[in-house]
């Protein structure tokens, strides 16, 4: 049995082979069950299997459910998990790191080979960007802000500094730095993941009594954060569902707390991770830290985030689409575009976005099972996908390439045969990865009727899209009208099981409240314009005024709404 990890040194660490992996997956989904239906978070994530949520006042770690810890993490538990989109902890994350390694570096040791390096400075007015030769960053705190609902309390937190060596940096900096960064060696396996992991890390800087507010990431892959000194505090809460475009949210920072969402903050655990550690967590985790002074002492400490690319989430993504589509992952960010080649299986994009009909996508099911299923068993498996699809066939492979987002920018770097490796790599990963997306029975194989409800799953998440953002109303209240329409008929018709449907009834008073404020329509039309333009959850500058001195923190969203 675990026991929460409450402590910066870590007492027990769980071992968790590979044979096991299979009885830790999300339970199979219904396919009889109205496609826009998702699954709880106790269905879904198994160590939330007996989780009961609580207000924030009420939340006790001691009561919370632990969240996963491995060692000695091998490949195919790796994959699984990150498939899955299960947020772990691998507590021997800097295995067989060297001593010139990166992780064996002092803030100041930054600073004293790299002083030119250009950083930011989270939640700091007038220190947004900083060199790293200035010895102020790694000496002094300076807290800034508080909320209550943060795990700080009422006590302010300081933002922490965040070096972009990936895409911020002049080339000769950050290959001086890459000759000191180590991959984690669960990533080994992979060339594309060796390389990622080489191509995108940032460094996280933190005195004690800094952290971050409650937020979702908007990367569209999973995260690793590499804890190299100190340590640091956790919470998360999984992606809260969103079941029309009206509550439609980001959730950026601090944009969570206090009831300003159509959900409020929740963490279902809490955990820490300490040097030599690293935390894992698929796209739409809302995680908040903090560095505590009372756990670590007044040193400045180190951790690096950074993306791999295989495998891809494709379970995560299958089970939460609706929200995920309905948030900046499917409104301002590329993430279900990433999807498409496995939820379509290469068929014509144009057959998913006319208007949902699920007869239409019965046939097209058949005509794809047919095609794919060799054997006419009725079932598909991924032999059969590497067949149709991955073997030496230079149209489909190529295919794969582009519309599965293979094509990684650092491909150029990359000699013949490491191209050609990459290559095989990415077809086996698309052909498992779409296996997978589509075997929501979770037994190795689909079946017709997986196909076919997944096809509809996809017809009605993107034409469904595709219909708000058509409306073309200007004026507020109009386009509110006309989007009402189309909310109720999907929620009716892909939601809900009998004509008493809570979901679609608070869709009808929310709607009757948009009909009857006007201020009420224009902030509606507003929030979800902005987020179709991708200005939502958006940076969040402070702003001075140069006469009296009063600070005021503003979006860049709702700063281009008052021009």
């Amino acid at each position: 049995m675990w026991r929460p990890m409450l402590h910066a040194v870590v007492l027990a660490v769980l071992l968790w082979p590979a044979a096991s992996a299979e009885a830790w997956r999300p339970r199979p989904l219904d396919v009889n069950a109205p496609v826009l239906q998702e699954p709880t978070v106790q269905q879904y994530w198994h160590f939330l299997q007996n989780y009961t949520e609580v207000p924030l006042k009420s939340f006790d770690q001691a009561n919370a459910p632990p969240v996963l810890r491995v060692t000695n993490l091998d490949d195919a538990t790796f994959q699984q998990l990150v498939r899955d989109g299960v947020p772990f902890v691998v507590d021997d994350c800097t295995r067989g790191f060297d001593e010139d390694a990166i992780s064996e570096f002092e803030c100041k040791d930054f600073a004293d080979r790299w002083p030119s390096g250009n950083m930011r400075a989270e939640y700091t007015p007038g220190q947004y960007h900083i060199y790293l030769k200035e010895p102020d960053w790694y000496t002094n705190i300076y807290p800034q802000r508080s909320n209550d609902e943060h795990m700080a309390g009422s006590r302010k937190i300081a933002g922490p500094y965040i070096w972009h060596v990936k895409d911020e940096e002049p080339l000769k900096t950050k290959r001086s730095v890459q000759k000191h960064w180590r991959t984690p060696y669960f990533l080994e396996k992979s060339l594309a993941n060796r390389v990622e992991a080489n191509e995108s890390f940032e460094f996280w800087f933190s005195l004690a009594g800094g952290g971050t507010f409650s937020h979702a990431d908007a990367y569209c892959e999973t995260t690793i954060s590499m804890q190299f000194k100190g340590t640091k505090r956790w919470r998360i809460q999984a992606f809260p569902e969103i079941r029309h475009y009206f509550n439609a949210s980001a959730f950026g920072d601090e944009q969570i707390y206090n009831g300003k969402q159509h959900v409020r903050w929740t963490p279902e655990t809490e955990f820490n991770v300490g040097p030599g550690q690293c935390f894992i967590f698929p796209t739409g985790y809302i995680h908040e830290t903090f560095v505590d002074p009372d756990r670590n002492d007044h040193k400045c400490y180190t951790a690096s985030t950074f993306q791999f690319n295989h495998p891809r989430q494709v379970n995560l993504y299958r089970s939460y689409m609706s929200r995920f589509s309905m948030s900046h992952y499917g409104m301002g960010e590329p993430c279900l575009d990433k999807i498409e080649s496995y939820a379509t299986l290469l068929q014509d994009k144009s057959r998913f976005t006319a208007p949902p009909d699920k007869q239409n996508m019965l046939r097209e099911a058949e005509r794809v099972m047919q095609m794919v299923d060799s054997n006419g068993d009725g079932q598909i498996v991924a032999s059969e996908l590497y067949d149709a699809f991955a073997a030496k066939k230079k149209a489909t492979r190529k295919e794969i390439l582009d519309r599965g987002d293979f094509r990684y920018n650092w491909r150029s770097m990359l000699t013949a045969k490491q191209k050609e490796e990459l290559t095989e790599e990415s077809m086996r990963v698309w052909v498992e990865d779409a296996l997978q997306y589509h075997d929501v029975s979770r037994d190795g194989q689909v079946t017709l009727e997986e196909l076919a409800y997944n096809f509809l799953h996809w017809n009605v998440v993107r034409s469904r899209q595709l219909a708000l953002r058509k409306i073309r109303e200007k004026k507020p209240e109009a386009w509110v009208q006309k989007a009402l329409e189309i909310e109720k008929d999907y929620l009716r018709r892909f939601f809900c099981e009998d004509p008493a449907c809570p979901a679609l009834a608070e869709l009808e008073r929310y709607g009757e409240h948009m009909k009857s404020s006007k201020k009420a329509a224009k902030a509606a039309f507003r929030k979800v314009r902005g987020m179709f333009e991708g200005e939502e959850g958006d940076e969040v500058l402070t702003m001075v005024d140069r006469t009296s001195g009063n600070q005021e923190a503003k979006r860049v969203s709702e700063l281009k709404s008052e021009l």
